[in-house]
């Protein structure tokens, strides 16, 4: 209806939201690459706000897919566009800096060569949604709550501050309605107990929570990621 409309401006942003969500419900293979049934990257022209969109959309399937290498790579390389930075822009903008900020500190915690790089630019981007808290928007308090974790957990402070920290996010984002990212803090407080404070029984519980989350939100796509990742934890083969 767009299209006959002549919006044709607008039928291209939405596609990309709508294969966001294929991606999430686990109706496409690939996880990450747009493509097939909303759209296929190689195959359509971008003007500035589609472009945008797909840099955001790009960036939310990789923090939620684990591959944080390319959301770190996009949010570094794509973080200054203006029509995301424009004040009164879209409101996903938010969503951009909250999951590259998100993958940045993931990268951070697993490539130690880089970790000044993307601490740099997580730091930054941490800020600012620190700074929209502080002008009174609620709408972040969910995020800075889980980044406040990630930063903690990379500081190596005492495991019960940073479990403390998640455990906040967590609850926070959960009661907030955000059922999607309170799914993301328990699959992110997993990977540090797994990684970092070595406690394979509570990370397992974090992990099935994360499942059971999702689950109920609908996103089978990441059931399954997650399932895959995890599977020698969720089975107890891995040594407890």
């Amino acid at each position: 209806q767009m299209v006959e409309l002549k919006e044709e401006d607008q039928a291209s942003c939405l596609s990309l939201f709508w294969q966001l969500c294929f991606n999430l419900m686990g109706s496409l293979k690939s996880t990450v690459e747009p493509g097939s049934k909303a759209m296929h990257e190689k195959e359509v022209v971008f003007d500035n706000p589609s472009r945008a969109d797909f840099v955001v959309v790009k960036t939310v399937m990789s923090s939620l897919f684990g591959r944080y290498e390319q959301g770190a790579r996009l949010a570094i390389e794509k973080g200054d566009q203006q029509y995301l930075k424009m004040k009164g822009g879209p409101i996903y903008a938010l969503l951009f800096m909250f999951h590259g900020c998100l993958c940045l500190y993931a990268m951070a915690r697993t490539n130690k060569t880089k970790k000044r790089k993307h601490m740099a630019q997580a730091k930054r981007i941490h800020r600012e949604l620190t700074n929209f808290l502080r002008n009174k928007n609620p709408n972040v308090l969910h995020y800075v709550s889980l980044l406040n974790a990630e930063k903690a957990a990379l500081a190596q402070k005492k495991n019960q501050d940073v479990k403390k920290l998640y455990n906040d996010a967590i609850t926070m984002s959960a009661r907030g309605g955000y059922a999607h990212d309170a799914a993301l803090a328990q699959e992110r407080f997993a990977d540090y107990l797994l990684n970092i404070a070595g406690d394979l029984q509570e990370a397992r519980y974090h992990i099935e929570g994360a499942i059971q989350r999702y689950t109920n939100w609908g996103a089978m796509g990441i059931v399954e990621h997650l399932h895959n990742k995890y599977q020698d934890v969720l089975t107890g083969s891995s040594t407890d």
